[in-house]
């Protein structure tokens, strides 16, 4: 048999990520790498310059800005609807989101639109971690538990531990399956995926128990008290007798009102038949009188008349 122990905490929505994405385009030509959490203010530096132009675009498609003498002319309001006037080479592009994830071209040009240098740039960024939940199924009184952490969040890593001993989960680190009905370009949405690890412990085990969750950018923990399986089993025929006690109840109410409403319903009907049986009664009567007396009277005129 399976008892529920109780669910001790809930899955939290992942919190807005708190700091700065700075993205550096300036300097010599070449290959970077940049990354943040989503929800980090996203800051781009581009080159600082009067005399030249600049075309920045984003995964060979689209092109997010267009700057000619430190001023724009072109932008993409998919991507920098957000952004702040271009000033010292600098641009803010607001609260990243998984749609500004991707690879960077900047192309800079002179005034005779000459090819100077190109930079790319990829750029990481990732959902942050959920505060995780935590909970504790039964599934014996005498032998085992399953102890349960979640987080939502991309990239999520978990470490178990019960009073500062580190635990192995059962099975591995597991994750919700992509929807069927959820296309490839899902990947660029801040709709965050929930994955859970599970440890198996003995269930009369008790303790410090606390499941702490990071990915590369953002971590969280959560800590709890393990309770004995034996405590929640004897809690369990208490609950049990209380829920029967009110079925009980409930079910000798609603016959009692039953039986009620039939009663009212007989009274008429039992009245009407006890006039039709006093009626009848009595023309049996009347006609076996009815009878006596004619035989009488054959019987009187065969003795007048032999």
């Amino acid at each position: 048999m399976i008892f529920i122990g109780m669910i001790f905490t809930t899955l939290a929505t992942a919190a807005l990520a708190k700091g700065t994405i700075k993205c550096n385009f300036s300097g010599a030509a070449g290959a970077r790498r940049c990354s943040g959490a989503v929800g980090q203010l996203l800051i781009f530096h581009l080159t600082n310059t009067a005399k030249t132009n600049i075309r920045l675009s984003k995964d060979d498609k689209y092109v997010v800005l267009g700057i000619a003498k430190n001023q724009i002319e072109t932008s993409n309001e998919e991507y920098v609807s957000q952004s702040e006037v271009f000033t010292n080479g600098t641009i803010t592009l607001g609260n990243a989101t998984k749609r500004h994830s991707g690879d960077y071209l900047l192309d800079e040009y002179d005034s005779d639109g000459v090819l100077l240098k190109q930079v790319n740039m990829h750029l990481e960024l990732q959902v942050p971690v959920s505060k995780p939940a935590v909970s504790q199924m039964c599934l014996s009184p005498e032998h085992q538990k399953n102890i349960s952490c979640s987080s939502e969040g991309d990239v999520v890593q978990f470490t178990l531990t019960l009073n500062g001993l580190l635990l192995v989960p059962t099975g591995g680190h597991r994750q919700t399956p992509r929807s069927s009905t959820e296309s490839p370009s899902d990947n660029n949405t801040e709709q965050p995926r929930a994955s859970h690890v599970t440890v198996a412990l003995h269930s009369e085990l008790t303790g410090s128990f606390t499941c702490r969750v990071r990915n590369n950018f953002t971590n969280d923990e959560t800590v709890i008290h393990l309770k004995s399986c034996r405590d929640s089993v004897s809690s369990f025929p208490v609950v049990t007798l209380v829920v029967t006690a009110g079925v009980v109840s409930l079910l000798l109410l609603a016959a009692l009102c039953l039986g009620l409403i039939k009663r009212n319903k007989r009274k008429p009907t039992a009245a009407d038949g006890g006039n039709t049986e006093d009626e009848v009664v009595y023309a049996d009567v009347r006609i076996k009188k009815t009878r006596k007396t004619g035989a009488n009277s054959h019987q009187n005129a065969a003795e007048l008349f032999p």
